[in-house]
């Protein structure tokens, strides 16, 4: 197996469409674009055999101390699962041996699951993106997306539809930043820079629903869509309003654009890790009520998605020594 770099974008995302169920923005073409006009360092990756891809990863890179750097794999590596069956040690294998030679001393991924080797140190660490998901199916019909609904969100989405609401699909930045400080504020989280904000409104993959009351902003909602999946990444509203029940309008209208746009899945990114066995049902689904995505998770679940969860964030160890000495470090700052 050799590396190779991939420099057509057509490439690159029509093997992640044909070996990918729930296509993930994170590995799109596009989303590492918007890295790469944020200043950040971006490969494209494929581990071949041959003249066959086994494995694609889309690679950002970031410097850290003494001018060595990690490498980090969002929502990835995606692999070939006919073609790299059992094969999964060795990719990882390709992929480390290049990343070493680049003077990366750990690869952080986040598989679909857990890596299963010993011959690697595997490191969980804290989660980057959100492991734990809830994916709609749009091959329903509209009629059955509402019946699939809990009572009170089918409910809140009506009585939003008759409130004096405006949703206008654009691209406001100013707005979407306003709305964004409101409700990191209210809801205590951190924000990016508003220049990451800007990139990602400017990529043709990302949509912005915004909510006015007479022209006055109320909440804004934005999307992603890549392949088979509509991906709701960002919300946020104003508290003043919220009796107007706007996020769920936007949501609703978000589900229609997917549905509408030819996709299959609808993925509402992120939301509290289930507690019980992955096998249960929504109606089942319990979460622990103090975890950072707990209301989110409640206003999602109203909509109908269904669980799915990944291993979450993992660092595959390049350099041991140089690996524990950033540990260190990195454990001593957030101590300061």
């Amino acid at each position: 197996m050799d590396i190779k770099i991939i420099s057509d974008s057509r490439q690159w995302d029509e093997w992640l469409k044909n070996n990918s169920q729930h296509n993930s923005f994170a590995q799109a073409w596009a989303w590492g674009d918007i890295l790469a006009a944020e200043g950040k360092r971006v490969e494209r990756l494929a581990v071949m055999e041959g003249n066959d891809a086994l494995a694609q990863a889309q690679i950002v890179y970031s410097r850290i101390i003494f001018g060595w750097q990690y490498a980090f794999c969002p929502k990835g590596p995606i692999f070939d699962e006919l073609r790299s069956k059992n094969y999964e040690l060795r990719i990882y294998e390709t992929i480390t041996n290049y990343l070493k030679e680049k003077n990366a001393i750990f690869l952080r991924v986040e598989p679909a699951s857990i890596i299963h080797d010993s011959k690697f140190i595997i490191q969980k660490t804290i989660d980057i993106n959100p492991p734990a998901t809830l994916i709609l199916d749009l091959g329903k019909t509209e009629e059955e997306l509402l019946a699939g609904m809990h009572q009170k969100t089918r409910y809140n989405i009506h009585l939003a539809e008759k409130k004096n609401l405006t949703i206008n699909q654009e691209k406001n930045l100013e707005v979407f930043w306003e709305l964004m400080n409101k409700t990191g504020s209210r809801d205590k989280f951190g924000l990016h820079r508003k220049t990451h904000y800007e990139k990602v409104l400017e990529s043709p993959m990302v949509y912005q629903l915004t909510a006015y009351e007479n022209k006055r902003p109320v909440a804004c909602a934005v999307f992603a869509r890549f392949g088979d999946s509509f991906t709701y990444l960002y919300g946020a509203s104003d508290y003043e309003h919220r009796n107007l029940m706007a996020p769920y309008l936007l949501q609703w209208q978000g589900i229609r654009i997917g549905k509408n746009a030819g996709c299959r899945w609808y993925d509402f990114f992120g939301v509290a890790p289930q507690l019980r066995s992955a096998t249960l049902g929504q109606a089942d689904y319990e979460y622990d009520a103090r975890h950072q995505y707990a209301g989110v998770t409640r206003f999602k679940l109203g909509f109908g998605g269904a669980p799915q969860q990944s291993a979450g964030t993992l660092d595959v160890v390049i350099d041991r020594k140089k690996y524990k000495v950033y540990n260190f470090l990195r454990k001593l700052r957030r101590l300061i």
